[in-house]
């Protein structure tokens, strides 16, 4: 099965209502979206995204610029096309927006690949789970007052969830009430995250952090600027919540850093900052050997896949932003996604979206 031709789609997602967190004011997300078809006719997808229609126009001719690696070339082997891809970006740099622009070819691959074979992503890769624990992500933001907050959090109970994620960065005095009124609101069973997207010093996100510590959060999540590695450690190592980080950096050499300052009890690797699929496994199996677990952040339709492949893959970040780009929504089902049996990434792709979303 040959690679016949790819191609790009530039798509502008409007969200429901600007997102705010500490670090973040957001209204559409801008996305390239790649279809990679066979000469066969199967078609893989990926897509990468930035926060800016110049800056996503930017990724996309990066993603033009990449193309003639793959196009005429076998579908069956994502690890050499990404090999080679990864080489020709040395001048550029193996961090930033040509790895973005990379990570959505070469998760296409991988989907066309796994459909070249007639298996799911999650079983050509080896995986055996056909689950994956997720949390809701796609709400309870720092604008949202106290009310929102908890009628949102039954919104997302009622859907199926059994975990969520708030947004931490105002006062900590308003930090620390907004999580106790809303852990008493859902009660234990339900497992409460909290994100502070690098809004805090060292400082305070130990202070602070000791504070929450009676509330039994799943995790507090990158609580400081994700480059101050020491920090951080620091911080993990002072409290008994447990801290996620890592989305913010590239490859594994990035999640390597982190791992050997001890930065973080959960990893998060962002499979577009990875570079796609191989670098995401490659990563994965770096923190497995650290004993590290691992979640994922955002691109859940194939970071599903992958968690289920990884011995060490803990929770999904379930984010609906691109949901409408596919044929198939992901199954919830008592707090998990059910994994695609459909071969690939399993989903398809809903034309009338793109035709509406195009940029």
């Amino acid at each position: 099965m040959k690679i016949a031709r790819v191609r790009s789609h530039l798509l502008s997602l409007p969200l429901p209502r600007p997102v705010k967190t500490s670090a973040h004011d957001i209204h559409t997300v801008d996305t390239v979206l790649v279809e990679m078809e066979a000469d066969a006719g199967a078609v893989g997808t990926g897509y990468c995204f930035a926060f800016g229609p110049k800056r996503a126009q930017a990724l996309r001719a990066l993603v033009e610029d990449l193309l003639p690696l793959y196009e005429g070339q076998d579908a069956a082997a994502p690890r050499a096309h990404f090999d080679r891809a990864w080489r020709s970006i040395n001048f550029l740099g193996h961090a930033g927006a040509a790895v973005m622009a990379l990570a959505a070819l070469d998760t296409a691959c991988w989907d066309l690949a796994a459909q070249g074979a007639g298996l799911p992503l999650y079983k050509f890769l080896g995986g055996g789970r056909d689950r994956i624990p997720t949390y809701a992500s796609s709400g309870l933001w720092l604008d949202y007052s106290i009310d929102e907050l908890i009628s949102e959090a039954r919104r997302f109970l009622s859907q199926g969830h059994r975990a969520m994620k708030m947004r931490l960065g105002r006062s900590p005095r308003e930090d620390l009430e907004r999580v106790r009124r809303l852990h008493n609101a859902l009660g234990p069973e339900v497992k409460l995250l909290a994100d502070v997207n690098q809004g805090w010093d060292e400082a305070t996100a130990i202070r602070v952090g000791r504070e929450l510590e009676p509330f039994n959060l799943y995790w507090l999540e990158e609580p400081l600027p994700y480059e101050d590695l020491e920090g951080c450690a620091r911080v993990a190592a002072a409290l008994t919540v447990p801290i996620a980080t890592g989305e913010t950096d590239y490859g594994s050499l990035g999640m390597k850093r982190h791992l050997e300052a001890r930065a973080a009890d959960i990893l998060m690797p962002d499979l577009q900052r990875m570079g796609g699929v191989t670098e995401f496994l490659k990563a994965a199996a770096l923190c497995d050997a650290f004993h590290t677990p691992v979640s994922s952040h955002l691109f859940m339709e194939a970071s599903c896949h992958l968690l289920a492949v990884a011995p060490n893959g803990l929770i999904l970040e379930h984010m609906d932003w691109w949901q409408e780009l596919f044929a198939e929504p992901l199954t919830l089902k008592e707090g998990e996604i059910l994994l695609p049996d459909k071969p690939g990434i399993g989903l398809g792709l809903n034309r009338k979206a793109l035709e509406r979303f195009k940029g």
